[in-house]
């Protein structure tokens, strides 16, 4: 087990970011960036004993902070959209920054993903190497309540998987529900022609036309929607396409998960690649997006698809809908949340 960490590079605004590489003793390797505390690769051997990435990734700096597609992030403090930027607590109204369409996304415009962590801790076990990076967080810049302090810990291990920790503190009663928006494609080509889902769970949430929540589930079976079996993604998404003029998904499902059952399993048959996601919360934000050609003006199709997100959490704007989830954070409690990725051949 090895760790390492090297420049990466300097943001706009001066600040210099590290890259940290976590490597097991199958040679498997994990980069991590302090910028965002982004995942920006999980490099597994091939068949051929070349190495490939099984996450979409960027090559330089800029492109990291250019693109608006949270790409492999850490997200927060409170992943997903707070409908109308607007929430309240014991009694009392509060406003968080708005940032789409009235909405708060992705803990607004101040949110964790674009601040430079800093590399708080390394350790080396027999079978498992971790690093930790650390950023205070106050109220006057991201205009949530209370001043955080938040760890997020990247564990590689000797059965190739990761798990991504974060913990939160907070001097004052707050939300807390971030995120880790990773995007994957396990194919040897640039887009997701033969990439598959299977999701542990046959509900999704009716969204409006913000995409916030209506506060009512809709059974997925035999809609495009359906991976309660495995499907292939673009063939769902065409489906999608014939009967709804819906190219995309952006959308969020009810999951069934725990520390011993997946919420999803990413896959392609074509290179017997596969990936399983382990959460305890009740979510899974689906995304497609052409993540590479993101500087691209013309429209994106699906057949051009480059990456497909998946963000583990609890159900969106879930201050505003009871049974989603308890995403206030009690002032001077820390909060922790996982979620674990196992790489592993699809076939044996």
């Amino acid at each position: 087990m090895e760790y390492d960490k090297t420049s990466f590079g300097t943001t706009k605004q001066g600040e210099n970011v590290e890259q940290v590489i976590l490597t097991n003793d199958h040679n498997v390797k994990v980069k991590i960036l302090t910028y965002g505390a982004l995942w920006q690769s999980f490099e597994v051997p091939t068949d051929n004993n070349e190495m490939t990435n099984l996450l979409v990734s960027y090559d330089n700096l800029r492109d990291y902070e250019d693109s608006g597609f949270y790409l492999c992030k850490t997200v927060g403090r409170v992943a997903g959209r707070i409908g109308h930027a607007t929430y309240s607590i014991d009694g009392n109204e509060y406003h968080s920054d708005d940032n789409e369409n009235g909405n708060t996304l992705h803990g607004g415009p101040k949110g964790l993903s674009d601040r430079v962590w800093k590399v708080s801790e390394f350790n080396q076990r027999c079978n498992s190497v971790s690093v930790t990076l650390t950023v205070e967080v106050n109220s006057s810049e991201d205009h949530f309540l209370g001043d955080m302090q938040i760890d997020v810990t990247y564990t590689l291990d000797n059965n190739d998987a990761v798990t991504w920790k974060i913990t939160g503190l907070s001097d004052q009663k707050t939300l807390f529900n971030p995120t880790l928006h990773t995007y994957f494609n396990l194919t040897d080509q640039k887009t997701l022609s033969s990439q598959e889902l299977w999701i542990n769970g046959n509900h999704r949430l009716e969204l409006d036309s913000s995409k916030i929540p209506t506060g009512k589930l809709l059974e997925t079976d035999n809609t495009p929607y359906d991976f309660y079996e495995s499907h292939n993604i673009i063939d769902n998404l065409h489906h999608l396409d014939s009967i709804s003029g819906i190219e995309e998904y952006d959308d969020a499902f009810y999951v069934n998960g725990n520390n011993d059952d997946p919420i999803a399993t990413v896959s392609d048959p074509m290179t017997n690649r596969a990936i399983d996601i382990y959460s305890n919360r009740n979510a899974l934000i689906v995304f497609t997006a052409d993540v590479i050609n993101y500087q691209d003006d013309s429209k994106t199709k699906i057949d051009d698809y480059t990456g497909l997100a998946l963000e583990a959490q609890w159900l969106p704007d879930a201050i505003h809908n009871d049974g989603f989830g308890d995403i206030v954070l009690p002032a001077d409690v820390k909060q922790t949340y996982e979620i674990k990725y196992q790489y592993h051949k699809l076939h044996e």
